[in-house]
């Protein structure tokens, strides 16, 4: 089994946002006459927001206030039908400041998810843009925002398409196949980041064929994926994965299983990198669909073109699921950068629900932005993220409803940038709600190997909302963010931490206000990078 590489490989044509809109509009028209009933919604806003603040950097003389006024328009257009689902966001935002040394500045956010299925919803097709200010290099402030810190922020347009094709749950054997292609370019901020103008296309294909119950008295299965990255900053990368595995019953419930998988990472430099590996062992079924198996494996492994020697090793893959609210779903395994864990779980109750997600991946680092979505527990109000807001479901089978979408989790360890990286990623998330509260603890540690300059990063964080409605018309929140980094290649550990507390009152069904008092912090080993904020602002929106 030879290295897979991928040379540089530029598309006919590069789409841009413009494009992928003017394309999305392409299917809406040719399914329109498909499309009998469809729910559709227009909700336009206007959200205006006058802001205090009190400022204190390390490079500056005693503290620094001012003031701002905020004001944002915005519409969100959805539509759903039987066989397609669309949803467009706008809103354009200008701050202007009494401190007459600061313009005015605009933005402007854009967002276009469009899906259409076929074939008795088995194959699907997904067109997606964005356009949004985040941080790129976490050591300019993790809470940068566009209002004190808009320097900070880099302008990020996202363009993705992708074509999937599963087979009816009901199925003997199982076909699930994807194609996608996405493409991101981030602009440089105000302030240098340290990082270059970056432009990344990311090419990916995933499969899976095979059995569709374990229990049959012979099953099979065969998965993989392929990915390759052409970098605007760095050397193209490619990397395939692919395992299959066989069993066969000897018993009730007790099959004995063979598997064999290889996997190559290439970056067309100095991290080529080949793992190939094959094993025997047990499978024991138990319960309605819990199974465990435990195999016997021989390896080999080459890694910067040094090949290491035969190795043996014992791997596990898991699924137990007792009940109907419990489920918790795994492997334990090697790489070629030594073992992994992979697991997946979640619980579910009347008023609590929990999530559990470890992970380790290599790819680069602005590809990692979905990694810990299923965190989410909550379903929201699409346009809004507040917990306030959001109800939590009966049940993990929820599926939201026109006009909701589950909570989106930001991971604020989320770098933008193009290098390659090994993430080893802890993901905890837990849900409460009864009565008029609601509860929601988020935690997260990870470390990231920046494997082509050698730099290391350890991430962890911990976030808590709550909120407690009084009545219809009246509710408080709070949130609090703690998250520290520790930059072990710089000597240099951040502390950062965000509490904010905000009274929320309806005045109408057309318009409601919010007041809010936050507090910022960042203590670094470096008091260079010492700084913090106080801000209050008031909050009115009007939906027309």
């Amino acid at each position: 089994m030879g290295t897979i590489m991928v040379r540089s490989s530029k598309m006919l044509i590069k789409a841009n946002a413009y494009t992928l809109t003017v394309l999305a509009l392409i299917p809406m028209a040719v399914t329109s006459s498909l499309v009998r009933a469809a729910e559709t919604k227009l909700s336009p806003e206007l959200r205006t927001a006058i802001y205090g603040y009190q400022l204190e950097n390390a490079d500056q003389d005693g503290k620094v206030e001012d003031s701002a006024w905020e004001l944002a328009p915005s519409i969100l257009w959805q539509r759903q039908a039987a066989n397609m689902s669309t949803r467009l966001s706008w809103q354009h935002e200008t701050i202007f400041y009494s401190d007459d040394q600061r313009n005015k500045l605009s933005f402007n956010d854009l967002g276009l998810n469009n899906q259409i299925r076929f074939f008795q919803q088995r194959i699907a097709w997904d067109l997606d843009a964005s356009q949004s200010y985040q941080v790129r290099n976490s050591r300019q402030g993790v809470f940068s925002d566009k209002i004190t810190g808009a320097e900070n922020l880099s302008k990020v347009q996202r363009l993705g398409t992708g074509l999937a094709y599963r087979s009816l749950p009901t199925a003997q054997y199982q076909t699930d196949v994807q194609l996608r292609f996405d493409t991101m370019d981030s602009a440089r901020p105000i302030v240098d980041d340290d990082l270059q103008e970056l432009s990344t296309d990311i090419y990916s294909a995933s499969w899976l064929f095979g059995s569709n119950q374990r229990g049959l008295n012979f099953f099979w299965q065969y998965s993989g994926r392929w990915q390759a990255y052409d970098r605007s900053a760095g050397s193209d990368v490619s990397s395939l994965n692919h395992i299959a595995i066989i069993g066969v019953p000897i018993a009730p419930k007790v099959s004995v299983v063979g598997r064999a998988g290889s996997e190559r990472v290439d970056n067309s430099s100095t991290y080529d990198n080949n793992f190939d590996f094959f094993g025997a062992g047990v499978e024991f079924r138990f319960g309605v669909r819990s199974r465990i198996n435990v195999t016997m494996n021989r390896s080999d492994s080459e890694i910067a073109g040094q090949k290491k020697q035969t190795d043996t090793y014992v791997a596990s893959d898991f699924l137990i699921a007792p009940t109907r609210r419990t489920r918790l779903e795994g492997s334990f395994d090697r790489r070629y950068f030594g073992r992994t864990l992979q697991l997946t779980g979640n619980y579910d109750l009347r008023f609590l629900s929990m999530r559990l997600r470890m992970s380790e991946a290599v790819r680069t680092q602005n590809a990692f932005e979905r990694e810990q979505e299923e965190l989410g527990i909550f379903v929201c109000p699409d346009g809004s993220n507040d917990l306030a807001s959001c109800f939590k479901p009966p049940s993990d089978r929820y599926v939201p409803v026109f006009g909701e979408s589950l909570q989106r989790v930001t991971l604020l360890n989320v770098e933008l940038r193009e290098e390659l990286v090994e993430v080893r990623s802890t993901g905890f998330s837990l849900g409460y709600s009864k009565n008029r509260l609601n509860l929601n603890l988020t935690a997260n540690d990870s470390e990231t190997r920046y494997v082509e300059t050698g730099n290391l990063n350890q991430n962890r964080s911990l976030a808590l909302q709550a909120s407690w409605r009084f009545n219809d018309n009246n509710k408080v929140a709070a949130n609090l963010s703690i998250y520290r980094i520790d930059y072990r290649s710089g000597n240099r550990k951040d502390d950062n931490i965000s509490a904010a507390v905000s009274y929320h009152r309806t005045l109408n069904d057309k318009s409601d206000l919010t007041v809010t008092a936050r507090r910022l912090e960042r203590d670094s080993t470096d008091p260079d990078f010492d700084n913090s904020e106080s801000r209050i602002w008031v909050e009115y929106r009007y939906r027309f």
